[in-house]
């Protein structure tokens, strides 16, 4: 049965993990992105990352699913600041 602090989490992890996804669908679509501070692209990778160890070593999926699409996020959000810059 699915409880309530599960659909929480789900939405949780889902808001989470698409925190990155409407900056890259901007930036590839605008090819642009010189507005774009690699500070905040660095952290954003950083955070997932080390979520990410966080929850392989709890084994906690909701931590380590959503942070591993979030750090996918920053991933191809920093390959497209190489590309455009």
């Amino acid at each position: 049965m699915i409880t309530f602090e599960s659909v929480v989490g789900i939405l949780g992890s889902l808001t989470a993990a698409s925190l990155f996804f409407p900056q890259v669908y901007v930036s590839w679509k605008a090819k642009r992105t010189g507005d774009l501070a690699w500070f905040g692209i660095i952290v954003g990778m950083l955070n997932g990352v080390f979520w990410s160890t966080y929850g392989f070593l709890k084994m906690d999926p909701f931590i380590y699913v959503t942070n591993s699409i979030l750090f996918l996020g920053a991933s191809l959000l920093m390959l497209l600041k190489l590309k455009y810059k």
